[in-house]
């Protein structure tokens, strides 16, 4: 088979999150996100499954530190990281996920393991294998199968940034964290973990219009015409510890299905945005659900934003909705030749510029 149908049918995009994106950095992102597709096409070229591709592709997206996850990501309110990541394999429809989970460079690749194994079958005497693990329990499976544990993910720029609004709120009196936050003062001041102990890189410098930012994640397509999503993130700035974020929540981050018939398409989608807000109204997979047996995609999906998130029974009392999609879906016809909508496949170009994702959902247009 030659290059050019091998990759016709195979397909993968990327988002770097949410949240405030310097125009300085807009080129460091295309290339993020370039680097990332590259690894996932690699793999579908090979004929890799959509569950290796997407993972690969996240954890390109995990190991640079200008994005918010793996060794990039934002630091809790008591000065550590902790990651949330799942992976969702539209072909088994096997669902892995980790949370708060510390030490690990690519929490993405555990949770694709955690999707590997379930495919096993039971465990010994019935015990159901996890599809979700958090914290030390994390921890240890990655111990258990050989995977190492790393005491310090944190990066100049997270470093700095945790102390640039850490001391905001130790000015406030009106904060909720200002009480914690006091008792971690001289910790904060006199922090054992200084700038010179940490790796230096590019992202050091990353202007401060760049501090805040949410979810990763990728969408992909194999030559079989399987889906699979993936999502990854660091939590917002001084989130609560042990707090679990939306791409660790199943129907939340990411969610993906393959096609089953002419009027049930394949679908594939991560989201991001206020994480809370997304595990509320399991957008990733309410969006899917919306458009998979729709003909007009744009006005499915429209209306799904107005009815579950925009308007959410769920969601009244918040003043403020922050949400974003990346979505495709997929149909196939009996030669197994994929198509996919047009009006995405454009509008994922245009994600690596990640403008969609700063806007607030009210000003989304589909």
């Amino acid at each position: 088979m030659s290059t050019e149908e091998e990759v016709k049918n195979v397909f993968v995009a990327v988002h770097v999150g949410a949240g405030n994106h310097s125009k300085l950095n807009e080129s460091s992102y295309k290339d993020i996100c370039k680097k990332a597709c590259k690894q996932a096409l690699l793999l579908l070229k090979a004929r890799c499954s959509a569950l290796e591709a997407v993972t690969a592709a996240v954890a390109a997206l995990e190991d640079d530190e200008l994005t918010n996850c793996g060794k990039g990501s934002n630091m809790t309110v008591t000065g550590t990281v902790e990651c949330d990541a799942s992976v969702m394999d539209g072909e088994t429809l096997h669902f892995g996920a980790v949370g708060a989970l510390s030490g690990v460079a690519n929490p993405v690749v555990i949770a694709s393991r955690l999707v590997e194994e379930q495919k096993l079958g039971p465990l010994p005497y019935g015990r159901v294998r996890p599809s979700i693990l958090v914290g030390k329990g994390a921890q240890q499976f990655c111990v258990d199968r050989g995977i190492g544990i790393t005491d310090n993910l944190v990066s100049v720029a997270a470093l700095k940034t945790f102390r640039h609004y850490s001391r905001k709120c130790l000015k406030s009196e009106t904060t909720n964290c200002t009480h914690k936050l006091k008792k971690r003062k001289l910790e904060i001041e006199e922090s054992t973990l200084s700038l010179s102990s940490v790796n230096q890189s590019p992202s050091a410098d990353i202007p401060r219009a760049d501090a805040i930012h949410d979810t990763v994640g990728a969408v992909c397509v194999d030559h079989f015409g399987n889906v699979a999503a993936a999502a990854s993130s660091g939590g917002i700035w001084l989130k609560h510890a042990g707090r679990l974020g939306a791409s660790a929540v199943y129907g939340a981050g990411c969610w993906a299905q393959n096609q089953m018939s002419d009027i049930k398409t394949g679908v594939a989608a991560v989201t991001s945005g206020c994480g809370e807000q997304l595990m509320k109204t399991l957008l990733a997979k309410t969006s899917c659900d919306s458009v998979r047996s729709s003909d007009n995609l744009t006005h499915s999906l429209a209306n799904s934003f107005k009815d579950s998130f925009l308007e959410s029974e769920f969601l009244k009392p918040c003043n403020e909705k922050f949400a974003g999609i990346l979505l495709l879906r997929t149909v196939q016809n009996e030669n197994r030749e994929g198509m996919f909508n047009k009006l995405y496949r454009k509008r994922i170009e245009k994600v690596c510029l990640t403008e969609l994702y700063r806007m607030r959902i009210e000003k989304v247009c589909f």
